[in-house]
Formats: C-alpha cells, sequence, structure tokens
C-alpha cells in the first residue's frame, strides 16, 4: 500500500525515516520524544493532554468523530491507508494531532 508514515506500537514516523513524530507509551501520546502529553486514550475516546473529561474526539462505528458526538471528521480507513501499523483510538489519536 501507499503508506506515507509507519506507526510500530512505541512510536511514529514517515516511511523510510527515522525521525520520530510522536511517541506512544501506554495510553499516553507524547510529541516526539516529550515528557509532555498529548493525547491521552480511554477506549474510543481521545482526551486533550492529561484530560480525562475534555474529549476532543472518539472512534465510532468505523469514523473518527468531533469530540464526543457523532459528526464524522474522516473514515477509519482513510487513516489506515495513511498509516501503516495498529488499528484504533491511538492511530487516529495519531492522524489527529500530527498528521491532519
Amino acid at each position: 500500500m501507499g503508506y506515507k508514515y509507519v506507526f510500530d506500537g512505541g512510536k511514529l514516523t514517515e516511511k523510510n525515516k527515522t525521525t520520530t513524530l510522536a511517541s506512544v507509551r501506554g495510553n499516553k501520546i507524547y510529541a516526539k520524544t516529550s515528557s509532555i502529553t498529548t493525547a491521552n486514550i480511554k477506549g474510543n475516546k481521545i482526551f486533550d493532554k492529561n484530560s480525562g473529561t475534555n474529549v476532543v474526539a472518539n472512534v465510532r462505528i468505523g469514523n473518527l468523530c468531533s469530540e464526543g458526538g457523532s459528526s464524522k471528521i474522516c473514515k477509519m480507513k482513510e487513516i489506515d491507508n495513511l498509516i501503516d501499523g495498529p488499528k484504533g483510538a491511538i492511530k487516529a489519536a495519531l492522524w489527529f494531532y500530527f498528521i491532519n
């Protein structure tokens, strides 16, 4: 496929490059190799920074939707075609914060 990015479960990089765009530790996403949290994932919900209440997006029925609602931002299939790696809310959050 024509992936432009690779997510190996721990870091997001551009295909055929070594520079880390984002790193993932547990359910938290960090810019590059920073120690400051960019996003927090709980289930299918994407929270801003360390927040457990400020939902910025969620994965619902094959779509990435805005906030806690059902307004579609894009189809998960589009994200899966752009980023090689494990599917789910973490991949959607990486796209939302670092690629979109």
